[in-house]
């Protein structure tokens, strides 16, 4: 018999849970490619730490740490209609209690500067520490590794 918690089993409790890491994960990158910048900042605890490095050099992109910070950060960052998406890619999540790791890479799609033309700007890896306050979740670290840039250091 499946162990249940206010009607609910615990497998279908844990897919809920990953289901609203989901989409704190797609709310962050709507925010930020459409200039929301305080629904951005809102998907981190105000602690975060927000942490950007090229994976090949160990270059520091940038780095924020707490609400502050992250506000700089997002209301420098370009917005429409010099559009951007940030593209999640196969989340691996790991859900205990009120705290989430997720694993997951990322794209980063802009258009081209002469053309207009799509191009795949960036790629790499993000690392996550999610943890859940007043019943949602936030990220309270972020680090995301680039793999491979079209930006010149």
């Amino acid at each position: 018999m499946v162990e249940e918690k206010d009607g609910i089993s615990k497998e279908i409790e844990h897919l809920l849970e990953e289901r609203a890491v989901l989409r704190l994960l797609h709310e962050y990158a709507h925010a930020m490619d459409y200039g929301d910048e305080a629904g951005w900042v809102d998907a981190f605890t105000p602690d975060a730490v927000f942490d950007v490095v090229e994976v090949v050099g160990g270059r520091r992109v940038h780095r924020e740490s707490g609400r502050g910070d992250l506000a700089d950060y997002i209301r420098g960052y370009p917005k429409p209609p010099d559009f951007r998406k940030h593209v999640v890619v196969d989340p691996l999540i790991h859900i205990e209690g009120d705290s989430a790791r997720v694993e997951a890479y990322w794209l980063l799609l802009q258009r081209g500067n002469a053309d207009g033309r799509p191009l795949i700007a960036a790629f790499g890896h993000y690392r996550d520490r999610l943890v859940k306050v007043d019943g949602r979740w936030r990220i309270a670290e972020r680090f995301a590794e680039v793999e491979a840039s079209t930006a010149t250091s």
